[in-house]
């Protein structure tokens, strides 16, 4: 109990510090921080580790110090008594896991500041983590077939600063993005620019069976593709990217469509089967698949049957949609719903401020004023008129 008595009372030297000068306040937080360095060393705090209430005698914002190095030494213990990689108190809504959320939300940056290797191994965060955090975050987003949340994830982690090496995650996560670009895009996009051009020859170096795939995907050969994608079979298998090839594979002819769409202002459904579909494709099928390409927003264009189904079914590009997509129409609706709301708030402030200008005695007697002006016969100047009503009276004349 005498040292928890003594922990409060050297905390409690900084929270009363506004009538001291900048060098006495520095000079407190340094002893107060070599205090608590002293006691570690010893392992005088080791003592009451194992107090789970020890942490309620202190305010994270007003003993961030104290906090933090009791904190420290109460994961640190907790991690040496167990085996696992991550105690469990150290989890989402573990006991410690709570303390270091609330420690974090209201710390004191300035008295922190003298604490910097604790700070650190406080919040020390592996980066191969971080990588992996963006890794799977983007293949979430991949499943949910969000492919610019994907690649903005996957840009994240290969462009990640590095001296002279990539990391595996780097590499899988460039495999990655290269295939989800010629998804959303067609084609094999540029690398971030703060990637250093070195980082980028080594992944293309490992990544080579990719980046031919994204080769082909651009020249428009489905042959060549599919050879492409049948010779590089156990490639995909042992990434665990064959379910992203084959849907590459699908994404060819859509981007084929749209690229001719570009070329051409119209063309018959047939030329276009033979050109970007599959040679085996019907004229019912390849009509449903440029039907729902139009549907999805992915194609500008609009199909012309003739007059009784006499002559060939055209398609004719346009450079807006044919009709607007029903996600447009419900985001229009909302963003529509909340001007209308904020529209009728900002209305019910004008007439309440309204109300208080017309009771204030400044207006009041500025209108009082403003009558007397009329009745006498006066003409009433503003400074709409051209009259500036602040003028210096005091000038020279």
């Amino acid at each position: 109990m005498t040292l928890i008595s003594d922990l409060v009372s050297a905390s409690a030297h900084l929270h009363s510090t506004t009538d001291l000068s900048d060098e006495d306040h520095d000079h407190r937080i340094r002893d107060c921080v070599a205090y608590f360095r002293q006691l570690s060393s010893t392992k005088a705090l080791s003592s009451v580790a194992d107090d789970e209430t020890l942490l309620d005698h202190f305010d994270p914002s007003a003993d961030s110090i104290a906090y933090l190095f009791i904190l420290r030494v109460q994961i640190q213990t907790s991690q040496e008594r167990t085996s696992e990689k991550l105690p469990t108190n150290l989890r989402p809504m573990g006991k410690l896991w709570s303390r270091a959320v609330r420690f974090l939300k209201k710390f004191d940056n300035i008295h922190i500041r003298y604490a910097g290797q604790e700070w650190r191994q406080l919040i020390e965060v592996v980066a191969q983590d971080h990588l992996r955090y963006f890794l799977y975050g983007a293949m979430v987003y991949m499943a949910l077939k969000q492919w610019r949340k994907s690649s903005h994830f996957l840009e994240v982690v290969i462009s990640m600063p590095t001296t002279s090496v990539v990391s595996m995650v780097m590499v899988e996560a460039y495999k990655k993005w290269v295939l989800v670009g010629l998804l959303e895009k067609g084609k094999l996009c540029s690398p971030p620019g703060i990637t250093s051009p070195h980082v980028v020859k080594m992944y293309q170096s490992l990544a080579r069976p990719y980046i031919t795939l994204a080769h082909t995907f651009e020249r428009g050969d489905m042959s060549r593709l599919r050879a492409e994608v049948d010779a590089a079979g156990e490639v995909w298998c042992m990434d665990n990217n064959l379910g992203l090839v084959s849907q590459v594979v699908n994404a060819f002819y859509r981007h084929t469509v749209v690229r001719l769409g570009r070329t051409f202002a119209a063309l018959t459904v047939a030329d276009l089967a033979k050109q970007a579909l599959p040679p085996s494709t019907s004229k019912e099928v390849a009509e449903s698949t440029i039907a729902s390409l139009i549907m999805s927003g992915a194609l500008n264009a609009t199909l012309l049957h003739p007059p009784n189904h006499v002559g060939p079914t055209m398609l004719r590009f346009t450079a807006m949609p044919s009709f607007p997509r029903l996600s447009d129409e419900v985001d229009m609706q909302v963003q529509l719903k909340g001007e209308q709301q904020s529209l009728e708030t900002l209305m019910g402030h004008l007439v309440e401020s309204n109300h208080h200008l017309g009771l204030s005695d400044e207006y009041v007697e500025y209108v009082h004023k403003g009558q007397g002006w009329v009745n006498s016969g006066d003409v009433n100047l503003t400074e709409e008129d051209g009259f500036d009503m602040d003028e210096d009276i005091m000038g020279d004349p």
